[in-house]
């Protein structure tokens, strides 16, 4: 597919840590980023599985030594958390501060100026270098990885949203039930609700994808893969704030975790893992088109 014409998303897909660790967001934990992947994986077309294999072949993961044949395939989902750490011009990729208040997503306001980039142009940036053909195979493949991360990424509800400058809930303290200190509401969503799924159904990440994937319906799917990177974090960003911040004092109070709070949540984060996956597809199978 021409760069000209690789993911600009048109309209016909109309498509952590201590109180006092540095204020970081890493989406899902590696958890949700391993479903939001195979979910994924199981929806791509024989083309993209192929161009993907071809695409990876001879790539070594980072992590655990051994080839890489999938977007699932071990720590790849996680990869671009650890390229952070080592290329800080990456971090304002894993999310969009969109404030609490606003009536919209604005781009000069919310991705770029001192914000230098946001999740929502990442994910077009490197939708559109993955699928150029044209390209390098090492910055294709880099583009890969980031991208089946940032997907992830823009589905976690406080990626893409702030209140009072929380920082997408890091500066927001809560207790968790069974827990002696607070921990940050980013963390709650990031992982400790989505951990409370996984031991419920007592399966890995692996095995609750593919459950997830068997609920989305084909009037699901359709309906999931239209619009743009930047609908789908505003739609993200209208969940923070009428489910996740909701009871969650603003003061600076230490907010209280509650049982019926946690079960909202299961559902919210279930379905964002699933619209996360089908998406993730879509923008794969549509770049890896014959």
């Amino acid at each position: 597919m021409p760069a000209s014409t690789v993911y600009s998303f048109p309209v016909k897909f109309a498509v952590l840590v201590t109180l006092l660790a540095p204020v970081t967001a890493s989406a899902w934990g590696p958890d949700g980023h391993q479903i939001v992947a195979r979910v994924a994986e199981l929806r791509l077309t024989p083309d993209t599985q192929r161009g993907i294999i071809a695409l990876l072949t001879g790539t070594t993961n980072s992590i655990v030594a051994g080839p890489v044949t999938g977007i699932a395939d071990g720590h790849l989902p996680s990869w671009a958390d650890d390229v952070r750490r080592r290329r800080s011009e990456t971090a304002p990729w894993h999310f969009v501060d969109i404030p609490f208040t606003a009536g919209s997503y604005d781009p000069a306001r919310d991705c770029n100026g001192e914000h230098q980039g946001c999740v929502v142009e990442a994910i077009r940036d490197q939708a559109r270098l993955m699928g150029d053909r044209g390209a390098g195979s090492t910055e294709r493949v880099e583009a890969l990885k980031f991208l089946v991360h940032f997907v992830g990424d823009a589905h976690q509800p406080l990626h893409c949203a702030e209140r009072n400058g929380d920082k997408g809930g890091n500066l927001c303290r809560v207790e968790w039930p069974g827990e002696s200190k607070p921990t940050k509401l980013h963390v709650v969503w990031d992982s400790h609700i989505l951990r409370r799924n996984l031991d419920e159904a007592q399966l890995n990440a692996t095995e609750y994808a593919e459950k997830l994937n068997a609920r989305i319906t084909d009037e699901h799917a359709a309906a999931w893969k239209t619009g743009t990177s930047a609908d789908w974090a505003w739609e993200a960003h209208q969940v923070a704030v009428t489910k996740v911040y909701a009871g969650i004092p603003d003061d600076g109070s230490t907010g209280k975790i509650t049982e019926e709070y946690i079960h909202a949540g299961q559902s919210i984060i279930d379905e964002q893992l699933m619209k996360g996956g089908v998406r993730l597809a879509h923008i794969l199978n549509e770049a890896f088109q014959p």
